[in-house]
């Protein structure tokens, strides 16, 4: 298998067009890649998510996303340009919950059209006037009420959704684009598989034998991946599981300004985005900011390891029926 390892600027190009459906990690925050798309320029996005945190706000904020499909966007919970571009209907979006986008995204990864669900039922999300809002998408069909054809109950009808691209942040990945990750993944294991091309950047890049020794922990294959970045703190200031915790300090100081207003983004992507193109780079200019005794202590200090290791032995032997009728044992 060819290598699937390239730089930021190079996987983003290739594999990220105009127009596209984005799934963006949510608890696996893939800010390098978001940044990434904001310096390139990207255009007429749609993003999806069970929940559309930071970076799609940021793709907002930058132009960069005129749709999104979601249970939650943290842009819209306060007061801003944000909400205004909502409000207007130049962002144009969908309103589902966490559960429903997930369903969205499994019937995507199972090649089906929609997934009928329970959920909603005896909710407003079945009102008629929710279809018309100033942000709704033209001649999107959102949901639908109807008989099951085997019992007569009433189910709901979900449309699937099938990323274009998936952009990810994972714990460590070979050079084949065996993509390992562990923690809390969300719907992001759903996003992965329904994803038509994946991007992720890996914390680690490890040899091939070392994903091969643990395959359990593999979320995907890499003839599933597109492309490998190694970009160590490539979820910053997001956490990632066994490696670093939310960086608060830096939240509040710099990202938080940076994602209420288009003044406080321009000054934010100036200052944060279009300057850092290494993982280095950046990470010097946050120890600058924040201070390296705040930047250690984002790092893991309680670590939780298994008790007891998974074996994953097999038996050599060939466990077959010597003559027609013996049992193999």
């Amino acid at each position: 298998m060819s290598s699937k390892l390239m730089s930021l600027e190079d996987a983003v190009s290739r594999f990220v067009d105009d127009g596209d459906t984005i799934y963006a990690g949510y608890l696996c925050v893939p800010f390098a890649l978001t940044h990434e798309i904001v310096r390139q320029g990207k255009k007429n996005l749609e993003v999806v998510g069970s929940s559309v945190v930071w970076p799609g706000t940021e793709l907002v904020m930058a132009g960069a996303c005129r749709r999104i499909r979601s249970g939650y966007m943290s842009g819209a919970l306060r007061p801003g340009d944000f909400t205004s571009l909502m409000d207007s209907g130049e962002l144009q979006y969908e309103d589902y919950s966490n559960q429903a986008i997930a369903l969205m995204l499994m019937g995507g990864a199972l090649g089906v059209p929609f997934v009928p669900t329970r959920t909603f039922l005896g909710t407003d999300y079945l009102s008629p006037a929710l279809d018309d809002h100033p942000g709704s998408i033209p001649g999107y069909k959102r949901i639908h009420e109807m008989e099951s054809p085997f019992d007569g109950e009433k189910v709901v009808l979900l449309p699937s959704i099938r990323p274009d691209v998936v952009i990810m942040h994972a714990q460590r990945a070979d050079a084949d684009g065996n993509i390992q990750m562990w923690g809390h993944m969300g719907d992001a294991r759903w996003g992965l598989w329904a994803g038509r091309k994946v991007i992720v950047t890996g914390e680690e890049i490890v040899d091939r034998e070392v994903v091969r020794s643990d395959p359990g922990r593999t979320v995907l294959h890499g003839f599933k991946v597109s492309a490998v970045v190694h970009w160590p703190y490539g979820a910053h200031p997001g956490g990632l599981a066994g490696y670093y915790d939310f960086d608060y300090a830096f939240i509040g100081r710099a990202l938080a300004a940076g994602l209420n207003s288009f003044e406080g983004f321009a000054k934010f992507r100036e200052e944060w985005i279009d300057g850092m193109r290494d993982s280095g780079t950046y990470i010097a200019k946050v120890r600058e900011l924040i201070g390296d005794d705040a930047f250690e202590a984002i790092a893991i200090q309680e670590h939780v390891i298994p008790k007891v290791p998974v074996d994953y032995g097999y038996s050599r032997t060939l466990n077959l029926p010597l003559r027609q009728g013996e049992p193999p044992w």
